[in-house]
């Protein structure tokens, strides 16, 4: 009550200094909560906090269910490792055990080429000195070259089997791993967003759901008032209106609150009203008068939300 008798004193002053009007007047204290509701829907596994608690930036607030996102995100990263496998297999080309077996019919190959050239040799003589028909030495000459021809097509076989896949598979490959690798992202996303941490320090106001209730999305489930968004509200009638404008310090006086407290003012209302009822009082209660809001400059986690105050008039900063 000192505060409230110090502020009095200064309001006393300014109105002798003044022009006849007053320079304490009523007001209350009003705060701006920040709703925390949940991106989706689901049941609420887990409540972290309740009404009254503080909390700091980035506290855990409450969980919601998450065994279907869990399932969708496991099949996503699943179908991003085959994606990526699939990719790689293209871009390697083939495995060495497939490599391996070509080897083995290349050697084969030239075995028989080497057995098809010898006998073509020796029929080539054998021709030459009437011993061998022409057409032995043909059909001689024929199994050479199909016996070449085959060990030249295992050779390019195996020359493509070292090459990655063609340019049009590997670009569709590519491909699927990219969406792959969104539809992983955006479902790690949705398991994140199941746990749900305050975005600002401050007083827990409300809790809207209990565990094992169903919340809806965008439907809030923790109301955080903090500090910043407290303001005071006050009321001045015309004949003080031209002295209390915006950027002007007030002072602000309530039970138990720190001394010296100061707010900035933020808004002057242009239109006037009739005194609300939570300040009525037999001498203003027919009254026009004109809101006035102001930003506390320090403690404001000292006020609370429907605290009545005194206000007066203190230098223009």
């Amino acid at each position: 009550m000192r505060a409230l008798a110090a502020l009095g004193l200064v309001a006393c002053l300014l109105a002798a200094c003044g022009d006849g009007g007053s320079s304490s007047w009523q007001g209350y204290v009003e705060g701006d909560p920040l709703l925390v509701g949940p991106k989706a829907s689901g049941q609420l596994s887990k409540l972290a906090v309740d009404s009254g608690a503080r909390v700091e930036q980035g506290a855990l607030l409450f969980i919601l269910d998450a065994d279907t996102v869990l399932a969708r995100r496991d099949q996503a990263a699943a179908r991003q490792q085959q994606a990526q496998a699939q990719l790689d297999d293209l871009l390697k080309g083939k495995r060495p055990e497939e490599i391996a077996v070509v080897d083995a019919q290349i050697r084969e190959a030239e075995a028989r080429l080497a057995v098809a050239q010898r006998d073509y040799e020796r029929l080539e003589k054998l021709v030459a000195t009437k011993v061998a028909s022409v057409k032995a030495f043909d059909a001689a000459r024929g199994d050479r070259d199909i016996a070449a021809a085959e060990l030249e097509r295992l050779k390019r076989e195996r020359r493509s089997q070292l090459l990655p896949g063609r340019a049009d598979a590997v670009e569709a490959a590519r491909r699927n791993v990219a969406a792959a690798q969104a539809q992983l992202a955006e479902a790690e996303t949705a398991l994140r967003e199941r746990s749900v941490y305050a975005p600002r320090a401050g007083a827990v106001q409300d809790v809207f759901f209990r565990e094992g209730e169903v919340v809806t999305e965008g439907r809030p489930v923790v109301s955080i008032l903090p500090p910043a968004n407290r303001k005071v509200l006050f009321y001045v009638p015309e004949a003080d209106l031209a002295r209390v404008k915006q950027g002007a310090v007030v002072g602000v006086g309530c039970d138990n609150c720190p001394s010296g407290m100061t707010a900035r003012v933020t808004f002057v209302s242009s239109e006037a009203e009739f005194t609300p009822p939570v300040i009525f009082s037999v001498q203003t209660r027919e009254k026009l008068v004109y809101k006035v809001e102001a930003v506390p400059e320090k403690n404001a986690a000292s006020l609370k939300p429907g605290q009545p105050v005194d206000v007066v008039l203190g230098d223009e900063r």
